[in-house]
Order: C-alpha cells, then structure tokens, then sequence
C-alpha cells in the first residue's frame, strides 16, 4: 500500500470499528509506520498504547475504554467476537455498566469490565474480574458490550457495592423497563431460588424509602 491507500484504510477501519488496534490495521494491510506517521501528521490519535482513532471522526463517550475492551483479543474485529457462535464473554459491567446505562450514581471509571478468565492487567483504570455472563444478558452501547440492567444489578451485589449507590441503582432501573423475571432467574442461579426471591425483594424495598 501507499500512503494515501494507508489513509483510506484507516478511515474505513475507523468508519467500522471507532477506536481500531494496531493489530486490527495490520489485517487491513497498514504497517505500524504507517500509524506513526498519521499520529505524527494529526491524522490519528493514539487513544492509549497500540489503540487508535481517528481525528475529526464522531466522538464516543469513553474511547479509552473501548481501546480497554479490546485489549485481550487485539486482533479480531468487534463484530467477530460479538456473534453469538464467537462471544468470549468479556463485557462491561458493574459501575461502568449503570453508568452507560444512565442508572445510579456511579462512576465510570475505574472502568469494571468481566471475562471468563483472568485478564492481568497493570493499569489503574480499570477493574478486571473472572465472571461468566452470557451473551443473552448483554447490549450493545456506546461502541461495547454492556450489561443488561437486570444482570449489571447482580453484578453490583456481587462486587459488594455500597448498598446506598445500589439502592440508589434500583430506585433508577425499578422505574424503567426492569426485567424483574429476568432479574428472578439471574438471583436464583447465583443464590438459589429462595434466597435470590428474598434479596429482590428486599432491594426493591430499599428503592422505595
């Protein structure tokens, strides 16, 4: 490829992916040079170590933490490791889910983010936790996998929120499209029956003072 080849690439990798990897521009046949350069002439902007967008393109409310989602599988493209055949299960959850999903009082950031498997990491940004979600308790938001309201209010009793902010959550997601038989089999999977019915209640009674 030359160089405006190299730069009509990257605007289709960026009009598909937003925030794309060094890895993803190496299938689409950009060398890392090539990168360099368009940083170096404000073509790019590199978003944090081998993630990028870019410049003048549609903002989204947190690149960073897309560049983040995207960290433990580099290489393949959003689309291929979202297909129900391919989920690998790594999704943002907990805070940063309520967040996203404009339930709560939460923050962002760290970002809170799920895998199967353990995922090491040195950065302070983020939070990574060992936690099997299934792609149905899953939506697409904001240029990631985020989870569902009735799967990120299990999560937060999981990471052992502040039961304030999560009574706060509940007050928020109670008054909109709540799910609260989905809410009842995600609780009973992870405590039972009994004990799951009981904790849904009792969150819901805390809601309402």
């Amino acid at each position: 490829m030359i160089k405006g080849e190299h730069q009509q690439a990257m605007r289709e990798l960026s009009e598909e992916e937003g925030v794309f990897t060094a890895a993803q521009a190496h299938r689409r046949g950009i060398p890392r040079d090539a990168l360099s350069y368009a940083c170096k002439t404000g073509v790019l902007e590199r978003v944090s170590h081998g993630a990028y967008r870019l410049v003048g393109a549609p903002t989204t409310e947190a690149p960073d933490l897309i560049a983040l989602w995207k960290l433990p599988d580099s290489g393949k493209f959003s689309r291929e490791r979202t297909k129900p055949a391919e989920w690998d299960g790594v999704v943002v959850g907990g805070t940063t889910a309520a967040t996203l999903l404009g339930l709560g009082e939460f923050h962002l950031s760290p970002y809170r983010i799920y895998a199967p498997k353990r995922i090491n990491s040195r950065k302070a940004d983020v939070r990574f936790g060992v936690r099997e979600i299934e792609r149905a308790d899953v939506r697409w938001r904001g240029g990631v996998p985020v989870t569902i309201p009735e799967r990120t209010l299990l999560d937060l009793v999981l990471d052992c929120e502040d039961p304030s902010l999560v009574s706060h959550y509940c007050r928020d997601a109670f008054k909109h499209d709540f799910d609260e038989e989905r809410a009842k089999v995600l609780f009973a999977r992870q405590f039972g029956e009994k004990r799951g019915a009981r904790m849904l209640e009792n969150l819901r009674n805390q809601a309402t003072i």
